[in-house]
């Protein structure tokens, strides 16, 4: 366990603060629908900037009480569901495992640290986890979802969620 927190600390890479799946679930979907079925396609265009974009998913009951660098995950996701595109976050280190999160849960994934294949479990969706072999570094993670035509990468050295633009 100590060689990971020395990665995460010599890295800088941290977890997303937020659960973006299971907390639209719980908070969002009795009126927006399971992973924003209820919602239109291409509805983030309604809003000129991603400050719009913020300030209305700020302003949803679910968001009371959320911390900015939380209200950013939620933001990523409601772009994701706009553009139909898979959503990839990763929410928990363990002492050699990543764990996170993918929406839909029927996307299918790969994960891969240069050119070496990761194993990536699902121990139900929309949870994956990662088994981190000793030589990977989490700055070379690279995971990616594919539901249907649309593919999304999510590049840990970058950032813990999609959609971040």
């Amino acid at each position: 366990m100590a060689v990971v927190g020395v990665a995460l600390s010599a890295s800088g890479l941290r977890p997303a603060p937020v659960k973006a799946v299971e907390t639209y679930e719980r908070k969002c979907s009795s009126c927006h629908g399971k992973e924003g079925a209820l919602l239109e396609k291409g509805f983030e265009k309604k809003y000129r900037s991603d400050g719009e974009l913020r300030e209305m998913v700020e302003s949803m009951p679910g968001a009371m009480g959320m911390r900015p660098e939380e209200l950013d995950v939620m933001v990523a996701y409601t772009r994701a569901i706009s553009r139909r595109e898979p959503f990839l976050v990763w929410t928990t280190q363990g002492a050699n495992t990543i764990e996170g999160e993918v929406s839909p849960g029927s996307a299918t994934l790969r994960a891969t640290a240069k050119r070496q294949t990761l194993k990536v479990s699902r121990p139900a969706p929309p949870r994956w986890r990662i088994e981190l072999p000793k030589s990977v570094r989490l700055e070379d993670i690279e995971i990616v979802a594919q539901s249907g035509a649309h593919r999304v990468t999510l590049r840990l050295r970058e950032s813990p969620y999609s959609h971040t633009k």
